[in-house]
């Protein structure tokens, strides 16, 4: 946190002199989109400003929970001028879930980021932080500097409900190699002030849908597995398909939380979730464990990520797709 108190300090400066906020995030909204957005969103109407939430994208049902009370809007809803942008988890601007006129016409553009792939070239103000397990933890470490110039108080219950829901999810539930001291310290603090551990827990992680898990089972059945050069280190690839979605009434936003069982078998190195979003375009997901850094595979296809987990979009079938993903990881070891 100390290395960046002056852009923190700067971060709050812009918006002590601002009155007007849109905040956003990147599509296929998550754990720690959400929590970050709206921890800011809920920090910026605290603090007496006009703030608009805009994301041109559905919020998974299971995280729905976060988004309550909270009014969101699509682009073509939003017509204003004189404001400040402020994106948070977003990698790079391919990935922001905003029309481009919305970015183009902000008086200031600020980034609060900790994708690896994140160069900050789309904002004016950038606090990224590659290192730091969320983005959740870099709006606490904002709020928190907040508290300490101001000498008070500005994180609430729900504010450190939202940043809780951020880290467990980006942590994996504190599984994960982002998961460092700083990620405890920060637990701590938000359940001293009352962050609702339980009902993140229980929507998070206890309340899948049936639907779900029909589609888990047809998603397991197309399950493959290949061997590398490596000894030890086998890649994992599951696919859903739009047909499968349909078939069980299942929203494409609703099933990322497929992707760590390409992962997580027993000597396996790197997983790959492929889906479908529309016919001949397909959103992979990757994770590694150990020393294949995913990001740089994914940078290869425009995407980007983190060194354990990181995404991108290939434009073909589903089944070449997964050939393509497959031996370009497997050159890659």
């Amino acid at each position: 946190m100390n290395k960046f108190k002056d852009v923190m300090d700067n971060i709050l400066s812009e918006i002590d002199k601002g009155s007007k906020f849109v905040l956003t995030s990147h599509v296929s909204p998550d754990g720690d989109n959400l929590g970050s957005t709206l921890a800011m969103y809920r920090f910026l109407n605290k603090t007496g400003k006009n703030v608009y939430y805009v994301l041109d994208d559905d919020i998974p049902s299971g995280l729905s929970f976060l988004a309550e009370n909270i009014e969101k809007l699509s682009s073509s809803q939003f017509d204003d001028n004189n404001y400040i942008f402020i994106s948070l988890d977003c990698g790079d601007i391919g990935r922001v879930c905003v029309s481009e006129e919305i970015i183009k016409n902000a008086e200031k553009r600020i980034c609060i980021d900790h994708h690896y792939s994140n160069k900050g070239d789309f904002s004016d103000i950038n606090y990224i932080d590659v290192d730091a397990s969320s983005t959740c933890e870099l709006v606490f470490n904002l709020l928190r500097r907040y508290e300490e110039n101001m000498k008070t108080e500005i994180i609430d219950s729900e504010t450190a409900t939202l940043l809780y829901a951020g880290l467990l999810t980006d942590t994996g539930n504190f599984q994960y190699s982002n998961t460092h001291p700083s990620s405890f310290e920060m637990a701590k603090v938000l359940l001293e002030r009352n962050a609702d551990r339980d009902r993140v827990v229980q929507k998070i992680y206890q309340s899948n849908s049936f639907a779900y898990y029909r589609i888990l089972g047809d998603a397991l059945g197309t399950l493959e597995i290949t061997d590398s050069k490596v000894e030890n280190a086998r890649v994992a690839s599951i696919t859903v398909s739009i047909d499968m979605m349909k078939k069980h009434g299942i929203g494409y936003n609703e099933i990322d939380s497929i992707t760590p069982y390409t992962r997580d078998i027993e000597n396996v190195e790197v997983g790959i979730f492929l889906k479908e979003r529309k016919p001949g375009e397909i959103k992979i997901s990757l994770r590694s464990k150990n020393f294949v850094d995913v990001s740089k595979i994914a940078a290869a296809f425009n995407g980007g990520g983190h060194v354990r987990a990181a995404g991108c979009t290939i434009n073909d079938s589903i089944e070449n797709a997964r050939k393509i993903i497959t031996d370009y990881v497997l050159n890659s070891f």
